[in-house]
């Protein structure tokens, strides 16, 4: 506890070569992968410009198995958010089928209920008076009539 206390004071006392406190940077390449280095304010990770180039490792050095596990963790992060990213686009595409066929449903119950209506209408099929039929009833009779015509066919005379 003592020697964190005390790194952390020492650590902002120092200056580097430019006269600034150091900045405690994390290491992300995969010799060092998440080991700690003090450095220039002035260092820029991404051009790799040090400013006064002081340079000095804040964590110990690791073991060969802690860097492959970081490594393999920093990889399965990476591979993890590829598979986010697809299945975001995926849910996307997803929800746009899905409002495609919400309006098929919903113009195909148009269609059923113009039709229903149309079945109900007075003027559809024959005079008035008479008996209408349902269409199921009307297709299972003529079904009933085909079978016994092949059927007086087939066995009678």
């Amino acid at each position: 506890m003592s020697r964190s206390t005390s790194s952390s004071s020492s650590r902002s006392s120092r200056m580097c070569n430019c006269g600034v406190p150091l900045a405690l940077v994390k290491s992300w390449t995969t010799d060092n992968p998440g080991r700690r280095f003090l450095t220039c304010k002035f260092y820029n990770p991404s051009t790799q410009y040090r400013g006064c180039q002081y340079f000095k490792w804040y964590d110990e050095d690791q073991c060969q198995w802690q860097k492959d596990v970081i490594n393999q963790l920093l990889l399965d992060k990476k591979l993890l958010k590829c598979e986010s990213e697809m299945l975001k686009v995926e849910n996307g595409h997803l929800i746009e089928q899905k409002k495609i066929m919400s309006e098929e449903i919903e113009m195909l119950n148009l269609k059923l209920k113009l039709g229903e209506k149309q079945m109900e209408s007075p003027s559809y099929g024959s005079n008035e008076g008479q008996v209408q039929f349902p269409i199921a009833t009307m297709f299972k009779v003529g079904l009933v009539v085909v079978v016994v015509v092949v059927l007086v066919k087939l066995f009678g005379r």
